[in-house]
This record gives C-alpha cells, sequence and structure tokens, in this order.
C-alpha cells in the first residue's frame, strides 16, 4: 500500500507491496515508509515438516526487577488465540515495552476498535488476566537483520519454531524493536493471501527509509478506546495472517481491497484521514460478514470471541503449522 504522509507520497500504513528476493520466500503485506512498490510475489515454496526444536532458548538477560517472560506461559483460556511477541536484536535498545504496558495498552485499543465495527475482539493469549507477552531476543545484530529485508517475517518465525514457542492453536503477533532500515519501505509485514502462509505479522518499530529519510512512526496509543497508527498497522497485518482479502472477494488485487480509499485493508493510504475514519469491509462484500459461504470471512475466524458459529481458520493453515522458513542470515552466528 503507499502512502501519503504530511503531502509526500510515502508507504506509511497499509499493505505497502514488497517485491520477494527469491523463490522460498513466502508472499508478504506490508505497510511502511516509501513509494508504492508494485507486488511481485514469489511461488510458495513446500511445507517442511518443522523439527525438534535444537535451540531451548536465546539470551535474556535484561536490566530490570521488574518479572517478564521468555516463553509461552499458560493460558488463561482455551481455543484459537493471538499471542504477542516482545523482539529485540543481540544489540538492540531494551524499551521494556513488554512490561511497562505499552503493548498491552496498544492491544487493547485495537480490539476496541475491532469490537465497535464487528461485535467480536480478536482472541488474545492472557495469563492470570493480563496479556501473555512473550520477550526474545535474537542472536543477530540490527545489521545482520536488516540485511534480510522483507524476509524478517521469515527470520521471525523460523526462530519462534526453532525455539519450541509456536503452538498449533497461535498466531504471533512480534513488536520488533531494533533499528531496521527499509530500501523499500515498510513498518508492517504478513503472509499475503492466497499464495503466502505462516503464523506471524511483524511490526518494525524501528524502521528506516533512507530514500526519503523518513521513519515509521513510533507512537503507540495513549488510550484502550483510541487506535492510532500503530494499531491499525498491525491490526491490518493480523487480517492478512488470517487469510484476508482472499481471491473470490469481488473487489480483492493481491490481498487487498480495492473499493474504498478508507477501508482498512485499502492497498494505499494518503495519510488525509485519521484512523478513527476508517472503514472494516466497506459495504459488507469483501472480507467481513459477506455472506459467501465459499469465500473466508472474517466474521467467522476461529481467531474471534466470542467464537462464531461455522468457525473456520485461515487457508492453508496445516501448512503454515507445517512450514519452517530457513534463516535467511543463515544460523546462529
Amino acid at each position: 500500500m503507499k502512502f501519503a504522509w504530511l503531502a509526500l507520497p510515502l508507504c506509511l500504513l497499509l499493505g505497502c507491496a514488497v517485491p520477494q528476493p527469491s523463490a522460498t520466500v513466502q508472499p508478504s503485506a506490508t505497510v511502511g515508509v516509501a513509494p508504492h512498490v508494485e507486488e511481485a510475489p514469489a511461488p510458495t515454496a513446500a511445507p517442511t515438516e518443522v523439527p525438534t526444536p535444537a535451540v531451548t532458548g536465546l539470551p535474556t538477560t535484561r536490566d530490570t526487577d521488574q518479572p517478564y517472560a521468555t516463553e509461552d506461559r499458560s493460558d488463561d483460556v482455551d481455543g484459537y488465540q493471538v499471542h504477542f511477541i516482545y523482539a529485540l536484536p543481540s544489540d538492540g535498545v531494551d524499551a521494556f515495552l513488554d512490561i511497562t504496558g505499552e503493548i498491552e495498552l496498544s492491544a487493547t485499543a485495537m480490539n476496541h476498535w475491532l469490537h465497535t465495527q464487528t461485535g467480536s475482539r480478536l482472541r488474545y493469549d492472557t495469563y492470570e488476566g493480563a496479556l501473555d507477552i512473550t520477550f526474545m531476543r535474537l542472536p543477530y545484530t540490527a545489521e545482520q537483520i536488516s540485511e534480510v529485508h522483507s524476509r524478517i517475517n521469515d527470520l521471525l518465525e523460523h526462530w519462534i519454531k526453532i525455539t519450541d514457542l509456536a503452538q498449533e492453536n497461535k498466531l504471533y503477533v512480534v513488536h520488533y524493536d531494533g533499528f531496521f532500515v527499509t530500501p523499500e519501505g515498510y513498518c508492517g509485514l504478513a503472509p499475503l493471501p492466497p499464495r503466502g502462509i505462516g503464523q506471524t505479522a511483524v511490526l518494525l518499530l524501528r524502521a528506516y527509509n533512507p530514500t526519503h529519510d523518513l521513519t515509521c512512526p513510533r507512537n503507540f496509543t495513549r488510550s484502550a478506546d483510541f487506535t492510532g497508527f500503530f494499531e491499525v498497522t498491525i491490526l491490518h497485518e493480523v487480517l492478512h495472517a488470517i487469510g484476508l482479502v482472499a481471491e473470490c472477494a469481488p473487489h480483492a488485487d493481491g490481498g487487498h481491497v480495492t473499493d474504498n480509499s478508507q477501508d482498512l485493508m485499502y492497498f494505499a493510504y494518503d495519510g488525509s484521514y485519521s484512523p478513527l475514519f476508517t472503514h472494516l469491509d466497506y459495504g459488507n462484500d469483501d472480507y467481513f460478514d459477506h455472506g459467501q459461504a465459499d469465500c473466508p470471512d472474517l466474521a467467522r475466524s476461529a481467531f474471534l470471541d466470542p467464537l462464531p458459529a461455522q468457525a473456520e481458520l485461515p487457508p492453508r493453515w496445516q501448512d503454515s503449522l507445517r512450514n519452517l522458513p530457513p534463516d535467511p542470515v543463515g544460523g546462529m552466528q
């Protein structure tokens, strides 16, 4: 998706497309800070069985006395749910967003907006009543990770699975807090339907576009009932991970919609309106409550709470579970 921010043609939000560098990379949706780039989805690699994890943990020492989690804690509820991760490169500056409340408040506001639109919320993974957020420090520097560009989604999912964090009933939202140079321009990534597979959506908190000398706006909401830039961005990416927008939708184009520029899943956004005026499926004919039994619908998603009648998993969910993306950096250094 492309963006205009302060009258510049910038890719700052929903769905800026990024070409894939190799045939093994899963197509991804992007959100970011660059001119519009046409999407060139690569063929989807055949799913591979996830092996027995070779790594049981990564360095987790932090300069804090506050409790934090380095693994998925016991779930408060059963069912399909969204789990949040705060990830840093090996040399990253720790902002402690998992323990200071920013990520939890942002997730709450995102769900508040979704509830106002649908009457439902995403089912979050919680532990003792609070959002269960896992801290993950990756074994690579920010520079090494930045060099993989759009394959950061592969890198994150690789480590989520190889460290035995991944569960078969969960989608993962990763807040990556490392400096990240993005010539293509994006602030978020997720598997892009119909060929993309995976369990992970990522929000890039420190992405930088050298072409325009711009960064992704590092702004979380300050209110549980106000949805801002980051909240709209990651919700867009989560819906991609759920399998939306499907090709069978009447206004679908490369995982996005084309019928209204203020739709959450529109391929471009000009920055001239607030997220408060964003529509969730303008006209209800593409991805929410559209009434087509043979076309994926957010209203029937197994990740919603309350659980809908005839709840459905994302298309190719079993392929997503089996798939272990190769580590684009090349293994632990």
